[in-house]
């Protein structure tokens, strides 16, 4: 998350567009052009297949200015579309942070140019996320906007005046809590910074008052562990407006606190500020949404933002209600803690929701997202867009919840069983357990394999467990000493909760409702392949036969694979089989450590196999190996 907040947005004047020849079809190739505009860098991607639409993206907060090559994308949401035939411009904006109009004008210009050099598109669609998101609303509310329709991702759509305001209000009752450790609020001083010391320092403080500690908590409604970080967010946030709109913008004098367990002595003896009107005025420009949408616009959010609040969202929502233009506006949710903690999954079948709607005329559901099917690269997507790509069918299965008191929290599970399963009640079965197991994540993929394998006669019948992620992060990787590492999500380092939710409250409720031997086996890529090495070589007894695809082992400067040498000594008598394989572009020195490990200091007992697939990535390992790989390990 401080990565993410310790970058930019910015501005820029339109230029004059003098027209050229569109694009033709016999000079369909790929081609990335990139270039600058009145300070303001840009690129556009089309794609050889391109198919008419154009998705233009407007960027979220940060510090600093963004540049752009020509490299082609090696992953994530933006390859993705790409490979489905939808062009690409953007714009990195000609001046830094919070600027909502001057970012529009930017990326403007991008969108002009891109129809005079490639063609007018068929349907022009805005994406933004966190600032972005409020891009596109304000976008969408201009009479003569260009878009179609637009998706918000984590938008800060109750205005920058709501953002900012949230962020002080936060601010001034952790200075009320603990008087002195944040520092002045008005000003923030210019020297304050947003570094992993600053938040140490503030953890330090929060963990020496846990009264205080639960206080904030419940108001800021973050777990107690994350209040420094989310307080030097704010802080950081709050400087940079001060510095852009010349005064304090924001203030608490009129804010009647609520939800702190102590709500009259907060009140009480809260320090209030008066914001600067003529520094308001910036926040104003930048910007106080009408609600009235010309174009349909779908916002997705996580159910617990603490950036951006449902409550902010829930308040755009009412001013398009009071507009009158209920009809332009969806707002849907899917399950997560994180500011922009979507999986690229969800951000596609928001896209494609998107398009239905306008090409369509089928308005998305509020609420929740519908769950996905699965598509190339365990990338999920609505099932309308899985009919146009190829994909499997998912296995009929039967999905529970647990009450899980290691964890805190409620976690869903999908089971498969197999053929012949209800009709032979006698008859056990063996049981595979993959991590990233929601429909919206790999179990369709998985369950398809294994459903064909075991009807092919391929492998044994057995039955698949998969466990829907709430903060995989957290859940997948151990403690790090690692600074780079800590910043990949607001909490990591919970593999060994994770491992007692397995061990003592998961197994025993599989083994109570399903009828398995006592043969198990655990499946994961990436974050999940991590997890998977770990609890197989810490607590080898839970589970047999060990998948790992493309394990993330560089965790922690490569702890794990530095511990095996001793754990594999401690145990001479070590009864287990491990496969590992590595895509081309996850190839490591701590990859390459760990297979020279496994050869010179595995015991006699661990059967293992390692494959190279270099012909494989990232994105596509766990789809295009988990068929060929299940019936081969998962032999008796």
């Amino acid at each position: 998350m401080l990565q993410r907040f310790s970058r930019s947005l910015a501005f820029v004047a339109v230029a004059t567009l003098f027209a050229v020849s569109p694009l033709h079809a016999d000079d369909a190739a790929p081609r990335i052009l990139v270039g600058e505009q009145a300070g303001a860098a840009w690129r556009i991607d089309v794609p050889a297949n391109w198919n008419g639409s154009l998705l233009v993206f407007f960027r979220g907060n940060s510090a600093q200015k963004e540049s752009y090559d020509a490299t082609p994308y090696a992953g994530g949401g933006r390859k993705v579309m790409l490979e489905r035939g939808f062009a690409l411009a953007q714009s990195g904006y000609a001046r830094a942070d919070w600027n909502i109009a001057d970012a529009y004008t930017d990326t403007e210009w991008v969108r002009r140019h891109f129809v005079a050099t490639i063609g007018k598109p068929r349907h022009t669609y805005a994406i933004g996320q966190s600032m972005g998101g409020l891009g596109v609303a304000y976008a969408l509310e201009r009479r003569d906007t260009p878009y179609d329709g637009g998706l918000s991702l984590a938008g800060t759509l109750g205005g920058g005046d709501a953002l900012f305001e949230q962020a002080f209000v936060q601010l001034a009752a952790f200075d009320y809590y603990l008087p002195g450790v944040v520092g002045p609020l008005a000003p923030v001083p210019q020297t304050q910074a947003l570094d992993a010391a600053a938040v140490r320092a503030l953890d330090a403080a929060v963990q020496a008052r846990p009264e205080a500690a639960t206080r904030l908590s419940a108001l800021m409604a973050v777990p107690t562990q994350q209040i420094g970080e989310q307080t030097a967010i704010n802080r950081d946030l709050v400087r940079r407006l001060q510095q852009l709109a010349g005064g304090n913008a924001v203030g608490n004098a009129n804010w009647l606190y609520s939800g702190s367990g102590d709500d009259a002595a907060l009140n009480a003896g809260v320090r209030r500020y008066v914001a600067d009107a003529r520094a308001f005025e910036f926040l104003k420009r930048n910007y106080a949404p009408s609600g009235l949408l010309a174009k349909p616009l779908l916002a997705l959010q996580t159910v617990h933002d603490p950036i951006v609040s449902a409550a902010a969202t829930n308040s755009y929502a009412a001013a398009v209600q009071r507009a009158g233009r209920s009809t332009q506006f969806v707002q849907q949710y899917v399950p997560g803690e994180q500011h922009l903690g979507f999986e690229v999954g969800q951000i596609v079948a928001a896209i494609d929701a998107l398009r239905g709607w306008v090409e369509r005329g089928e308005r998305p559901v509020s609420g929740m997202q519908p769950a996905a099917a699965a598509v190339d690269g365990g990338i999920a997507a609505p099932a309308a867009a899985a009919a146009a790509a190829p994909g499997e069918p998912m296995p009929e299965h039967a999905t529970f919840t647990v009450e899980s008191a290691v964890l805190k929290e409620t976690r869903r599970v999908n089971v498969y069983t197999p053929p012949g399963y209800a009709a032979d009640t006698a008859k056990r079965y063996p049981l595979l357990v993959m991590p990233d197991g929601g429909v919206a994540e790999d179990f369709p993929h998985v369950a398809t394999a294994v459903d064909q394998a075991i009807r092919a006669g391929q492998m044994p019948a057995l039955i698949l467990v998969g466990i829907e992620n709430t903060e995989r992060r957290r859940d997948m990787t151990g403690p790090t000493e690692v600074e780079s590492d800590r910043k990949i999500a607001p909490r990591v380092g919970g593999s060994a909760v994770f491992r007692a939710f397995l061990r003592d409250e998961l197994l025993p409720q599989i083994a109570t409702r399903y009828r398995t031997t006592d043969q198990r086996a655990i499946v994961g890529e990436s974050l999940a392949g991590l997890f998977v090495l770990e609890t197989c070589s810490e607590e080898p007894q839970l589970f047999r036969t060990c998948i790992a695809l493309s394990p993330s082992v560089w965790w922690n400067h490569g702890a794990l694979v530095k511990s095996l040498p001793a754990r594999f000594a401690a145990r001479p008598d070590w009864q287990a089989r491990w496969y590992v394989a590595t895509a081309g572009d996850d190839t490591t020195p701590e990859s390459a450590t760990l297979i020279e490990t496994l050869r010179s200091h595995a015991p006699a007992g661990l059967r293992w196999q390692y494959e190279p697939r270099t012909d494989l990535r990232h994105d596509n390992i766990y789809r295009t190996l988990a068929p060929l790989v299940l019936p081969k390990v998962l032999q008796p």
